[in-house]
């Protein structure tokens, strides 16, 4: 595996930041209503995947951009993954079935590196664990158009940078928040996903770790 891989998985297993560091890149709607960190016995297990991989000797990941529906998560830029199901021997098996779903990637390229802290998300009922995997090569990716408006390829190195995150307006559901995010060449990338997002880049960043 990569240099860049084998660190990484030895500093995840050494501890987690956890829910506090995540909890930095929420947008103001999450911080004024307090939304519970704690989830229930009721609630809904999910993964995503944080899928890096080499391209001209800086790592990259993928993002996609989800159809405008109806929903808390509608249009909004994320890692793919969704809900457990039955069949999935494990929460890494979720991570891994639905990137291959929703992006294409062979099941066969991805090897997993560990799990981030996993991010109650109280407006769905869902408790998501963030997986990290890697892939020797960029994958040839190939969106499921019904669940996918589009998906595009970023450099990890560049969220390093302080200025890319950013605060704005939005109303959501008719509610007028703050939200903070990161903006990747226009792409706005908040709520969960810049939450679990942020947590990989302070072990990167705080560990020294080239990417």
């Amino acid at each position: 595996m990569h240099e860049f891989a084998n660190r990484l998985k030895t500093e995840l297993r050494k501890g987690l930041p956890g829910t506090e560091v995540q909890w930095l890149m929420a947008s103001s709607d999450r911080r004024l209503k307090d939304f519970s960190r704690i989830p229930g016995k009721d609630v809904r297990l999910a993964a995503v995947l944080i899928l890096l991989y080499p391209v001209n000797g800086s790592v990259h990941t993928v993002f996609m951009q989800r159809p405008d529906y109806n929903g808390v998560h509608g249009g909004q830029i994320c890692f793919p993954g969704g809900k457990m199901e039955s069949s999935d021997a494990d929460i890494h098996a979720t991570a891994v079935r639905e990137a291959n779903e929703e992006t294409g990637v062979p099941v066969s390229m991805i090897n997993i590196i560990d799990s981030l802290t996993p991010l109650f998300i109280s407006v769905s009922n869902m408790l998501v664990t963030p997986v990290v995997g890697w892939a020797e090569r960029k994958p040839e990716f190939k969106h499921q158009e019904d669940e996918v408006v589009f998906l595009f390829d970023a450099e990890l190195n560049r969220f390093l940078d302080p200025s890319i995150i950013k605060v704005k307006p939005m109303t959501i559901h008719g509610i007028p928040i703050d939200v903070k995010y990161y903006d990747y060449e226009g792409n706005v990338i908040w709520g969960a996903t810049a939450m679990i997002l942020n947590e990989l880049l302070t072990i990167i960043r705080e560990n020294g770790i080239i990417c």
